[in-house]
């Protein structure tokens, strides 16, 4: 089995070239895409420099302006610098070793197991990362909104208090659940047997009510905050809050409740059509001085704002980026509508909370991480490993980094209707 690892390591290093690997990683994926990325990410974090305030010496008045009259205002850039750390999020892929020695005689048929592995396990990483991007840190997939026991009696079947967040779930998935969005968890995993992504229901083979409740947040194991500091992705929710931050605040060493331009802008569009939603969020940003060009959100108020434009639409392509720049090749079909300076692209996220949108001003974002987005672990220079607890061959696959703003007052954190 020595000789095949090792040939077939190179093969690998072949199929998943950087252009392939950007292919497979970020088609299907539209914020992980088209996010601006950097891939030096190193040393212990990385300052992103927020400007909130100008420089206050100015007034008809010479002595006021340069603060020798009466209260001397400050004549200093107001200036913070938030100290962006990396997280990590592992997928392993492995292939039985009884499968690569069977496979001896037939090089091609052990090469295709390795990649089907290998594919899967990219998806499930770069899914999660494309979730994260979207939320909070806490590591939240979905809340419980009902627990109805099968029919059998064997089983249990739960509705999600979300119908659409049933994109973040799959068949084997380990679960686990707080009574708030990153609290320390309940006891106990459940483990799912079944999806019906239809209905957004998800099944498993234990009773739920052992371990959960209706409205309790859900987790895949090992991403949960537990009480704790946030192992997952800062993602969009987290930089540009529904809610101003408390006093007490701390995100990445900045207290942010001193100035709204270190936490972005929310708006409540929840009574208004959608399209009068997105203008409104584009005109806020526009008024502080933003240009907004891109807004994110989920595919059912995508659908909901073509229905409503009717045979108005304008549609343009937007493609995706990696750190050495734009990919032509990989792109996403948005709805353009009017903001206040200039055409805003409506993108369609399947990873997107369904009531949530964010407008962004894109090239103040910035994906930073160290290496690929995602990459193989492989500083011996293999690709493929011997499993150390398992009869089998795997490789390991790995994020390392996070997302950061350096303007987040551009940006606009809009609550959209029910669906």
């Amino acid at each position: 089995m020595a000789t095949t690892v090792t040939n077939f390591d190179a093969a690998l290093k072949q199929i998943y070239s950087a252009s392939n690997l950007a292919k497979t990683t970020l088609s299907r994926r539209p914020l992980l895409a088209m996010l601006p990325k950097r891939s030096d990410f190193g040393g212990r974090n990385m300052p992103i420099v927020n400007v909130y305030g100008d420089p206050q010496g100015r007034s008809a008045s010479f002595g006021n302006a340069q603060g020798t009259t009466g209260t001397a205002p400050s004549n200093q850039v107001s200036v913070d610098d938030f100290l962006l750390t990396r997280v990590s999020n592992y997928s392993i892929a492995q292939v039985g070793s009884e499968a690569a020695e069977a496979s001896k005689g037939d090089a091609m048929a052990f090469l295709q197991a390795l990649k089907a592995s290998i594919d899967g396990a990219m998806n499930s990483l770069s899914n999660s990362i494309e979730t994260q991007l979207f939320r909070s840190g806490t590591g939240s997939i979905g809340t419980v909104g009902a627990i109805d026991p099968d029919s059998d009696g064997s089983t249990t079947l739960a509705a999600l208090g979300e119908e659409e967040d049933i994109a973040n779930f799959d068949v084997n998935q380990v679960l686990v659940f707080s009574a708030t969005d990153g609290s320390s968890l309940r006891a106990g995993t459940l483990v799912v047997s079944a999806v019906n992504r239809s209905l957004g229901r998800v099944t498993v083979g234990a009773a739920y009510s052992s371990v959960t409740t209706d409205g309790d947040f859900i987790y895949a194991q090992g991403d949960a905050a537990d009480g704790g500091s946030n192992v997952c992705i800062s993602g969009l929710s987290a930089w540009i809050p529904s809610a101003a931050p408390g006093g007490g605040d701390s995100f990445f060493g900045v207290n942010r409740s001193v100035d709204s331009r270190l936490y972005g802008q929310y708006t409540d569009q929840s009574a208004s059509a959608i399209e009068d939603g997105l203008i409104t969020a584009g005109s806020l940003s526009a008024r502080v001085g933003g240009n907004p060009n891109v807004a994110f959100i989920n595919h059912v108020q995508q659908r909901s704002l073509i229905q409503n434009l009717h045979n108005s639409q304008n549609y343009q392509t937007v493609n995706a980026t990696t750190h050495k720049g734009v990919v032509s090749d990989i792109g996403f079909r948005s709805v353009a509508i009017q903001g206040d300076t200039g055409a805003i692209n409506v993108v369609a996220a399947n990873k997107c909370p369904a009531e949530s949108g964010f407008m962004l001003e894109m090239d103040k974002w910035t994906l930073a991480t160290l290496g690929e987005p995602v990459k193989f672990l492989n500083l011996d220079g293999n690709r493929i490993l011997r499993s150390a607890t398992a009869d089998s061959v795997e490789a390991r696959l790995a994020f390392r980094g996070n997302l950061g703003c350096k303007a987040p007052i551009y940006n606009v954190n809009i609550q959209m209707p029910a669906v």
